[in-house]
């Protein structure tokens, strides 16, 4: 199993060095801040998206607004068009013999 694509073994040997760099009294300290920092991070790159998706969400609704209404504009003419289809004129000729 991966985390953001580090394995365990990868997960192990950052643990050990961090906890030789940072210590072992500063070590619970130091992950609560890098635990902080990855959620603001994960926040703000929520944020982003959202700022990006939202114009193109108004973009969405006002092309299906006018599709709505281009689909009712031809249910409404649809009673005012004939659309059987008409007989070729060897039909017609045959038809009359």
């Amino acid at each position: 199993m991966e985390l953001f694509g580090i394995g365990w073994m990868e997960m192990i040997v950052i643990a050990l060095v961090a906890l030789i760099v940072v210590g072992p009294k500063r070590l619970p300290q130091a992950a609560q801040t890098v635990g902080r920092l990855f959620g603001y991070a994960t926040q703000q790159w929520r944020n982003i998206q959202q700022e990006i998706r939202r114009p193109m969400d108004s973009d969405l609704i006002d092309i299906k607004g006018e599709f709505e209404q281009t689909i009712q504009e031809i249910t409404d003419l649809e009673p005012l068009v004939d659309v059987t289809p008409k007989q070729s004129k060897t039909k017609q000729s045959q038809a009359k013999q």
